[in-house]
């Protein structure tokens, strides 16, 4: 059970999931409760060991498991905060007495840059969370070709924010692990 706690750990830390300490723990509660549920029916400790990590399942497969949850979590997170983000700028700047571009373009491409430095898996998502609220706006104000055109020019700010962040935390991520 030893050798099957530390391939779990070894696998979880591969991902670089959040909470693999505390998920190990409880792993290996949940074997030392199956163990002993194995040798009240009768089997040796060695025997109920093999059992119950065989039912645990194989530690890559838990691993990847539990990876994908807690990435699932963190992106519905981060996607909400971006449509909140998006939704907050886009009233700014939709004000009848707001008539700054540049502030709005610098608030796209900053909370995009964040959310992409924070969760660089998918930049895209972030970006349209954030900025697709105002060519919505916009288009919905003056539905025309040319204003749906060139709303759209408006995604590149956040779209350039978001990869510039996913590119900045993967620099640190590599020059972390050249430290290391």
């Amino acid at each position: 059970m030893d050798r099957y706690l530390t391939s779990l750990r070894r696998e979880m830390a591969g991902r670089g999931a959040a909470g693999a300490d505390r998920f190990v723990e409880e792993a290996h509660a949940h074997l030392l409760d199956a163990v002993e549920s194995g040798e009240r029916r009768g089997l040796t400790r060695a025997q109920a060991e093999r059992e119950a990590c065989a039912r645990f399942g194989e530690p890559r497969a838990v691993a990847a498991a539990f990876a994908a949850e807690y990435l699932r979590r963190r992106h519905r997170a981060v996607l909400t905060i971006a449509i909140i983000a998006g939704i907050a700028i886009a009233c700014v700047d939709s004000r009848p007495g707001w008539d700054d571009t540049g502030i709005t373009a610098f608030a796209l491409l900053t909370a995009a840059g964040l959310l992409g430095l924070f969760a660089p898996e998918r930049p895209w998502r972030w970006a349209l969370g954030i900025g697709a609220w105002i060519p919505l706006y916009l288009v919905a104000k003056t539905p025309t070709v040319g204003t749906a055109a060139g709303s759209l020019l408006i995604l590149g700010f956040p779209l350039a924010g978001a990869y510039l962040g996913m590119l900045l935390r993967r620099a640190l991520s590599s020059s972390n692990a050249a430290a290391s």
